[in-house]
């Protein structure tokens, strides 16, 4: 991007300023111990041209790093690519001196035919000039670096793309899983209001089962979603579940406000949910509560779905099977939050059934207060 680049000339012009600044005081700790030779005027003039050897340095930058990285790829012989450095090094060392002596005696008002001649070119070529194939040699290590340091930021982006597609690959798992088997429920349930003439319950079952697919196809795509808005989806799944249930599932939501922005995986309540539903309340004779909670512990949220204790002492959750979907919800949060996370459960316990999950609390920017969109 434009502003990348531009970020990064000013990156290198300023690196190049700091040694051309570091060139410039050797240069006045030399002339001043020099005390026969000294000279205010010709030390400007020197640091000067120290100045204008670490920015011509700066300009040349771009042209060593992608110098290195041709000989590196076009030659796999060391005594090559010495050798062709060493040839580059020479190169550069006597146009970089050229090039700044004219631009020196230009900027001083020296201009002159002779500054073109061979002769005058060999004498600025002192031993001083070999500062310069030092200075090719630093680049040249820079280069490497550089391109290690980006080749290491390109695998760390790679790595977080593949983690984002297999993420986007489970979640489009988990809504395919759960399409299927709750479609076929909820149309068989509305078969069955439809022939035990419920019409008025079966036209509210399919509004509800309508707005839950369109609730589901907006967040296609997105791995993560503000809490207020996964809990009206749970809300509304539970809403259709009401009408096949009725009296025989209470639902109750409890969120404190202060979390409803924070961002959780999209559908991380569903089959936590599903499984309260499936294993807790359609077997039971007598009403039983299924609770979603949401609370903020210091910088982590920490939501919990529960469902009453199973009736007559029997067992209301099959283990594998809930075991499926709480292996899933711990995949998807370690892949998520690494270690930065708690899943706890607690299966037809003295309370009842409840799964716990925490993680650290992230909120969205512009996150936008909304109602839970179905109603009891």
């Amino acid at each position: 991007m434009p502003s990348d680049r531009r970020l990064s000339w000013i990156r290198v012009l300023g690196i190049w300023t700091s040694v051309g600044l570091a060139l410039v005081v050797l240069t006045y700790l030399t002339l001043v111990n020099d005390v026969e030779h000294y000279d205010l005027g010709g030390h400007f003039f020197t640091c000067v041209a120290q100045m204008y050897r670490a920015w011509l340095w700066a300009l040349l930058t771009p042209f060593v790093f992608q110098l290195r990285r041709e000989i590196r790829h076009r030659h796999s012989s060391w005594f090559a690519v010495i050798g062709l450095h060493l040839l580059a090094a020479v190169t550069l060392l006597v146009w970089c001196n050229i090039i700044r002596i004219w631009a020196l005696n230009i900027s001083f008002g020296m201009w002159y035919l002779s500054m073109f001649n061979v002769d005058y070119i060999v004498s600025v070529l002192g031993p001083f000039t070999i500062v310069d194939f030092y200075l090719y040699w630093l680049t040249i290590g820079a280069g490497t670096l550089y391109d290690i340091d980006r080749e290491k930021r390109l695998v760390e982006e790679h790595e977080v793309q593949l983690r984002t597609q297999l993420a986007q690959a489970e979640l489009a798992a988990l809504r395919q899983q759960l399409h299927p088997h709750f479609l076929f429920n909820s149309l068989n349930a509305v078969s069955s209001l439809m022939r035990e003439g419920e019409s008025g319950k079966a036209v509210e079952a399919i509004a509800l089962l309508s707005q839950l697919l369109r609730d589901l196809l907006s967040h296609t795509g997105q791995q993560e979603i503000e809490l207020r808005k996964e809990l009206a989806y749970v809300e509304c799944y539970l809403s259709v579940e009401k009408v096949r249930l009725e009296d025989r599932l209470i639902t109750h939501f409890d969120a404190n406000e202060d979390c409803l922005d924070a961002l959780v995986p999209t559908l991380i309540l569903q089959p936590l949910v599903e499984n309260a539903v499936k294993h807790g309340i359609a077997k039971r004779v007598n009403p039983g509560r299924v609770s979603v909670t949401g609370f903020r512990r210091g910088d982590m949220l920490q939501l919990r779905v529960s469902n009453d204790a199973a009736e007559g002492g029997r067992r209301s959750v099959e283990g594998a099977d809930h075991g499926i979907g709480l292996r899933a919800t711990r995949s998807r949060l370690e892949r998520i939050y690494g270690n930065q996370y708690r899943l706890d459960c607690s299966f037809d316990g003295a309370d009842g059934t409840f799964v716990l999950i925490e993680f650290p609390l992230r909120t969205s920017a512009g996150a936008i207060s909304t109602s839970l969109s179905c109603k009891e």
